[in-house]
């Protein structure tokens, strides 16, 4: 059956995300997956018992359940973010924040920046809207400041999308004096700062995570926070905070959208916050992560020194790593997958054509154990080393 003429260009346009497709292997016993940005089942606390929740049987607020929304404004408070539970919508994920903000802000005459790679997903949703994605390249401290003013001026962008802690692939963490420049180009040209801020809790050293919202004095802001990777990512249950201005038409999205976000799930989160244990949890996560980040720096550099260039990072759930001239991404995934390792190639991750799309894996060593993680790279380095021209 032909539907072509009931959808829209853009829909028609879409192309699937990569990391979706490949979930399916990683769910196989007998495959040992570096893909997907999945946590670890094994230090994921039990869920609380439904006798200890609020009742969630009925439909709820669009905004959220006022309880999690007062602890969310508490957590923002430890991050420097002054804010109140009323500028604050809790989302399916911070995915579905992406959704509702892309929604508000963009359509076809639209531009927005973004670092060089980026998340996959948000480049989908950006252009499911019709809006031109303009990368900008990007170093280990950030996004590069004269590039984003070149960008800025050239393009007239809507937004800029950033992710600046443990950034989504390519693991780096932006220094203070980046954040700094970034939120004082933003406010002289009045640009829209979104900041996704999903893994800062997974922080192994002692880097600066300020929030570069709090060092912005003018322009306008949003800001996501998800606790999907700290906590249980099946109930996808992250958060929008907005300069005032956004909140109502962001709310009235979400209506449209789905009425509310799930509330058992919310109630949940909040009986885990209120329980007092989220503290100690996190500490948890940081030891158990950060023995698997090392053990993945250690398994590249005995298998693949002087073979891939990577530097190790200081948080979240990624090594991007650079492949050594002439040896395709994608060939490395179909050999590896041969060999029952699933690795995820860089080139869904540029958003703009780029001779280097090609060159990078990201993998991640989340939820895979110390010991898969030197087995797996063993075997990855004989399918790189094999592919070598």
């Amino acid at each position: 059956m032909d539907i072509s003429h009931l959808l829209t260009p853009h829909s028609q346009q879409m192309e699937s995300s990569l990391v979706r497709e490949l979930l399916h292997y990683s769910q196989q016993s007998d495959i040992l997956s570096l893909a997907g940005g999945l946590p670890d089942e094994a230090v994921m606390p039990a869920y609380p018992a439904l006798n200890l929740l609020n009742d969630s049987r009925q439909y709820g607020a669009s905004e959220g359940e006022g309880s999690l929304r007062k602890s969310i404004v508490s957590i923002l408070a430890e991050r420097g973010l002054v804010s109140s539970a009323d500028n604050i919508l809790v989302t399916n994920g911070s995915q579905q924040g992406l959704d509702l903000i892309s929604r508000l802000i963009l359509d076809s005459d639209s531009t927005i920046l973004t670092e060089q790679p980026t998340y996959l997903a948000a480049c989908q949703v950006f252009k499911l809207q019709g809006a031109h994605v303009q990368d900008v390249v990007s170093d280990e401290q950030g996004m590069c400041i004269t590039a984003l003013r070149e960008a800025i001026d050239k393009y007239q962008p809507k937004a800029v999308y950033l992710i600046p802690n443990f950034q989504n692939p390519a693991g780096h963490c932006y220094s203070l004096e980046r954040r700094k420049q970034i939120a004082a180009l933003l406010d002289e040209k009045d640009i829209l700062l979104i900041e996704d801020d999903p893994y800062r809790d997974l922080c192994y050293e002692n880097v600066d995570l300020t929030p570069i919202t709090t060092l912005i004095k003018s322009a306008p802001w949003l800001y996501m926070g998800s606790f999907s990777k700290v906590l249980w990512p099946g109930l996808r249950v992250g958060y929008t905070v907005s300069c005032g201005a956004f909140t109502p038409h962001l709310t009235k999205i979400k209506q449209a959208a789905d009425l509310h976000t799930n509330r058992l799930g919310q109630n949940m989160i909040e009986y885990f916050l209120e329980s007092g244990q989220y503290p100690e949890h996190v500490k948890k996560l940081r030891v158990v992560y950060k023995e698997k980040c090392d053990r993945m720096t250690g398994a590249l550099n005995k298998y693949l020194n002087g073979v891939v260039e990577f530097t190790p990072p200081t948080g979240g759930m990624f090594f991007w790593v650079k492949l050594p001239e002439g040896v395709s991404s994608m060939l490395v995934l179909d050999e590896a997958l041969k060999e029952k390792i699933l690795v995820l190639p860089g080139v869904p991750f540029f958003p703009c054509k780029n001779p280097l799309e090609d060159s990078y894996l990201r993998l991640s060593f989340a939820r895979v154990s110390p010991a898969e993680i030197d087995r797996a790279i063993s075997i990855l380095s004989s399918v790189i080393r094999r592919l070598m021209p």
